[in-house]
């Protein structure tokens, strides 16, 4: 969408290591730059910067790109904003492109403004009376509803779409923006009917989508109904309540589960919640939440959904180098002080709006004054899964509780938590401290002897580590990745590599595609780059493309192990596709070239 040449430019004209030092500490280490990993929480630097390729790697968690790649990654935004921000930093403007889904993202924005205008209007119009009544019940202030700017759709079929096609939009920008949906007769329909709307928006202030709830329990259709993925929207990259939350003067984030929960917190004052927009929170949400503060803690319910989401954010949110907190609230109350149980019989669960509606602000924020750290909630949760009244019940406890302390990367805090857990158990702290020893041992002899194994099977140890990448023919394909190396450092050898082998004789597709379109980058007078070659490729791909030319080493002899990489090629495609007489005639060949007799 934005013109290639232009791509080239920004790409060409920026050093990636100005662009990361700007984020991450750097320190010259031989022909390349390290640091520690912005996107995982590691105390030895992986996080490797290459000026020469313009690429950047972790060899930990195995992020890796170019410029606008890690700009993505570090900003949380989509392949157009991160040229936009790159290009401003340089003083480059974005040029308008002929082709016209360029525009695309930009009118689903202006869609979504005037569809939150129209929901507005709605709510406070005789219409919008049942909604405004919920919201009311609700307990919410007309100051919180206007600054989540929250609405109402209607019940018509077709009265947004009505109302924005007079406005100027076409039904397939509506379509597009998901605000109308086409039915099998061709017609269109809006996609939100009689919910409460609650715009979705950005860190950057942008309406990018809208999440609807029905008013009744026993209305049709789901509780919640979400935007699918847009131009402008990606559920993964979102979080609900960032665009108020950024502006906290707290220095953590209050992670919850739903929009009202996120709303009831700020309008009692805790203005630094946040939530995931309907999926469990990913690693990408994790990053827009570091941009903010360096602490969370996560308040989520604590039935067996919410306790597997909250293990999920724990280990996602540790990864992006966030200070982990875990908030559980006490079980709901009766007027006598008894627990109260739900339908199952078990203690009935508060969510943080209920809390707050029910004990008050100051209740909630006397519990948030030390919630447990992240180890702590684990050994405690561990611990609610059995009985310690029996000794069956402390052996099969303290087993699985030194299972979990053994993983502790920490030799500080593995101690003093299993000092606690010892004591919590009535067991002595000798006792536990060498089981959890014995449980490390028995690990690192695993992991010793695993590497001994792939050291007996050397062509394994090539395999890409990335899901959904897989070498069919290891042998040729080290040659192949090779090949790539030398030819991106020297276009003369690209130029040589392509008159003398074909893109189809890669056995690797990806490593044949990336051949194919640096000869066609180097045909049509373009840039040859890494960090060119990287645009258009899936996630996994980049990542995989990335360590394959950052590990690149220098060559004596270019020309010559570029002649042998192309043989090698050439004789595994043969072996693969050629009859008996070609591999023969192959390796004739190949004996008379290195002057072998035959």
């Amino acid at each position: 969408m934005i013109p290639r040449s232009f791509i080239d430019e920004l790409l060409d004209r920026c050093n990636i290591v100005d662009v990361v030092s700007s984020y991450v500490r750097l320190k010259k280490s031989g022909a390349n730059y390290l640091g520690l990993c912005p996107f995982h929480n590691e105390k030895t630097p992986s996080f490797t910067v290459s000026a020469e390729k313009q690429l950047y790697k972790c060899f930990g968690c195995g992020a890796g790109g170019n410029a606008i790649g890690f700009i993505m990654q570090i900003e949380n935004l989509d392949f157009i904003g991160a040229v936009k921000k790159l290009a401003e930093s340089y003083g480059m403007t974005v040029p308008e492109s002929d082709d016209p889904s360029f525009n695309v993202r930009k009118r689903v924005l202006e869609a979504n403004v005037a569809a939150a205008r129209f929901f507005r209007s709605n709510l406070a119009s005789e219409k919008g009376k049942p909604a405004s009544d919920y919201l009311v019940k609700r307990g919410l202030s007309p100051k919180i509803v206007q600054t989540f700017g929250i609405g109402y759709a209607t019940d018509g079929w077709f009265d947004l779409t009505n109302e924005l096609t007079k406005q100027g939009f076409s039904r397939a920008e509506l379509e597009a923006a998901k605000l109308c949906g086409k039915g099998k007769n061709g017609g269109y329909y809006d996609f939100f009917r009689d919910r409460v709307m609650f715009p979705i928006i950005n860190d950057r202030g942008e309406v990018i989508a809208f999440s609807g709830r029905v008013l009744t329990s026993g209305a049709e259709g789901r509780k919640y109904m979400n935007s699918p993925d847009t131009p402008a929207y990606n559920k993964s990259r979102a979080l609900y309540g960032i665009h108020a939350a950024k502006r906290t003067k707290e220095d953590f984030l209050l992670l919850v589960e739903g929009n009202m929960d996120v709303i009831a917190l700020h309008q009692a004052g805790f203005d630094n919640a946040v939530a995931s927009c309907g999926t469990a929170l990913t690693p990408q949400q994790a990053q827009l939440m570091r941009k903010t503060a360096s602490k969370a803690v996560i308040c989520f319910d604590q039935d067996e959904a919410g306790k597997k989401a909250t293990d999920k954010a724990i280990d996602i949110l540790s990864q992006a180098d966030i200070e982990v907190r875990v908030l559980r609230l006490p079980p709901v109350r009766g007027a006598r002080g008894e627990v109260l149980l739900d339908e199952k019989g078990k203690p009935l669960k508060d969510d943080p709006d209920s809390f707050i509606r029910r004990n008050g602000a100051d209740a909630f924020r006397q519990l948030l004054q030390k919630p447990p750290s992240d180890i702590e909630y684990k050994l405690s949760a561990i611990k609610s899964d059995f009985d310690l009244g029996t000794d069956d019940g402390r052996i099969a406890y303290l087993k699985e509780a030194a299972k979990y302390l053994a993983g502790i990367p920490s030799d500080i805090e593995r101690e003093i938590h299993t000092r606690n857990t010892a004591h919590s158990a009535d067991l002595s702290e000798s006792a536990l401290i060498n089981e959890v020893r014995r449980i490390r041992s028995a690990r690192l002899r695993d992991k010793k002897r695993k590497i001994e194994q792939s050291a007996r099977h050397p062509l394994l140890q090539v395999q890409p580590k990335e899901r959904g990448i897989r070498y069919e023919n290891p042998a040729s394909a080290i040659s192949e990745e090779r090949l790539l190396q030398l030819c991106l450092s020297d276009t003369k050898l690209l130029d040589m590599a392509g008159g003398m082998l074909e893109p189809e004789q890669f056995s690797s597709p990806l490593l044949g595609s990336v051949f194919q379109k640096a000869l066609s980058s180097r045909a049509n007078g373009e840039h040859v780059s890494p960090a060119t070659l990287l645009l258009g490729l899936e996630d996994n791909e980049t990542r995989h493309l990335s360590t394959v030319l950052t590990r690149a080493l220098p060559s004596a002899d270019p020309v010559t192990e570029m002649q042998e990489c192309v043989k090698k090629i050439n004789f595994e495609y043969i072996k693969r596709s050629g009859s008996g007489d070609d591999l023969f005639d192959l390796i004739l060949a190949q004996k008379r070239s290195r002057g072998n007799k035959v």
